[in-house]
């Protein structure tokens, strides 16, 4: 009798707090943000045979791997500009990177400031890499060196600890791990204890050619993978012993693809196209593959969306949170990529479309040639731009080879690709009748995000000056105080800052 009568009573107590509105609270999740280096999907999870990632595999079993997913410039600090704020980098004016003194422009928010103002703490293990560093609250910075020599990586995952154990109040980091950027290491401290020789590889597709040094070169490029998948199974185990797991949002991205022949700093598959993992415990459906075009521009409204915060109006990307309970969820039709500033001697603009089969590349300097594809193809031996073949090795190359890397230097003003038939672009259609209709449908897409997004090189006038200041830089100086905010963004006084 006494036991019915405390239901009865335990009853009564829940509808009366229902009714008065009452909610359990909810925690707030964790975020878990992993950046790694310079690489593209050359993952296990991704199909990739040649090496085995069983920690970034595990994560994908946990989560969704995102098979089309997307930078929005192939260079690290724009990369990771766009990455912070949720715009593309003409929008936020970070248009090459921070050593060369490019930089946000005005009053850009961040994930950083917005998380601060909703009591989060924040930290960060490695490179923050973009301009101003002031405008980033982070609490907890322990390492923020490039690290491109990748030693005492065993410190990120001690850091990581360190930090998420600090508290109980809710947390975001992002941890930016050095592999797989230049130098590609075979082996550091022992990481990875087997490695890839070149002997046990094949050359990256999009290369299109193959020789002594590319082999080492792609081959180191796969030790660099195995030991940041070390790197990330140490910090993923750290996260289940401290316990916050179940309530952690992570994500874990490339920031762009392989610095090699046709790949970081341009706009092809291979310079954009990333390895992206989301797994939300609760939340996520388990083991999915989403083929929905998404880009990096959707990773600071997803993380909005997680804590029920509305994104702001110039924010163009969308949250991936429906993918992540239906990836089947109908997301978008085009993805945008550009190509800006990238470094100082490197300058030649370019955007970018594409739909789930088509891509169309349009260069806005089409009476020059690319200074990056001629760097590459130079017969000096810069080793930095030894990962494609040579002007003399490809003399008694196959036609569509030597077609595939004169487009490449000497671009006509609109590039069509059938990616479905063609999936590394080698063989421009857009002068094909038969895909007239893809062509102008693509390029009235591309016309209107310029547009939606105020992509300032859309103005001749404004391309003009920007190539004038940059045609006028010594290639021997350091220019950090650029004019470029002014005339592209009516912001005088960036003109006074220097970084």
């Amino acid at each position: 009798m006494k036991c019915s009568r405390s239901i009865f009573y335990l009853k009564s107590i829940i509808i009366f707090l229902l009714f008065c509105g009452y909610r359990p609270v909810e925690r707030k999740p964790n975020i878990l943000l992993i950046i790694s280096e310079d690489h593209g999907q050359h993952l296990s999870c991704y199909g990739d045979s040649v090496i085995q990632t069983p920690h970034l595999d595990a994560l994908a079993d946990e989560g969704v791997l995102f098979y089309n997913a997307y930078v929005t410039q192939s260079v690290c600090s724009p990369s990771r500009s766009s990455i912070l704020s949720g715009l593309y980098p003409h929008q936020n004016g970070h248009l090459g990177l921070a050593t060369h003194g490019y930089h946000y422009v005005g009053a850009v928010e961040n994930i950083y400031r917005i998380l601060k103002r909703e009591g989060y703490r924040t930290g960060m293990i490695g490179k923050l890499h973009v301009n101003p560093e002031s405008d980033f609250p982070i609490d907890y910075h322990p390492i923020k060196d490039s690290n491109f020599e990748k030693r005492s990586l065993k410190r990120y995952s001690e850091y990581a600890r360190d930090f998420i154990n600090a508290s109980d109040a809710p947390f975001f980091l992002m941890v930016n791990f050095p592999d797989a950027h230049w130098p590609f290491q075979a082996q550091v401290e022992q990481r990875p204890l087997k490695t890839v020789s070149p002997d046990d590889i094949s050359v990256f597709p999009y290369i299109g050619w193959d020789n002594k040094t590319i082999r080492t070169y792609v081959a180191n490029i796969y030790n660099c993978i195995l030991r940041l998948d070390q790197c990330i199974g140490e910090l993923v185990q750290m996260l289940t012993e401290s316990g916050k797991e179940d309530n952690t949002l992570v994500i874990y991205l490339s920031d762009h693809g392989d610095q090699m022949a046709r790949g970081k700093y341009d706009v092809y598959e291979a310079s954009n196209r990333i390895p992206f993992i989301v797994k939300w415990p609760g939340e996520t459906q388990r083991g999915m593959v989403s083929e929905s075009l998404v880009s990096t521009v959707d990773i600071v409204p997803t993380i909005l969306d997680a804590l029920d915060l509305e994104k702001s109006d110039v924010m163009t990307g969308s949250s991936l949170l429906p993918l992540l309970k239906n990836p089947n969820h109908r997301f978008r039709k085009y993805l945008f990529t550009e190509k800006n500033c990238d470094y100082k001697e490197s300058y030649f603009p370019r955007r970018a479309v594409r739909d789930h089969r088509f891509k169309l590349i349009y260069t806005l300097l089409s009476d020059r040639t690319n200074p990056l594809a001629t760097s590459y193809l130079s017969d000096l031996s810069n080793p930095v731009f030894m990962g494609g073949p040579k002007r003399k090795e490809l003399i008694g190359s196959p036609v569509i080879i030597k077609k595939m890397y004169d487009d490449w230097e000497r671009p006509a003003q609109i590039q069509l690709y059938d990616l479905q038939n063609d999936p590394w672009e080698y063989n421009n259609v857009s002068e094909d009748p038969r895909f007239l209709k893809e062509k102008e449908r693509l390029f009235r897409a591309l016309k209107q995000w310029q547009k939606d997004t105020d992509d300032p090189l859309r103005f001749p006038d404004k391309l003009k000056l920007l190539t004038i200041e940059h045609d006028t830089i010594s290639t021997s100086s350091n220019k950090k105080n650029w004019n470029y905010p002014s005339y592209l963004y009516g912001q005088e006084e960036e003109n006074s800052r220097r970084y």
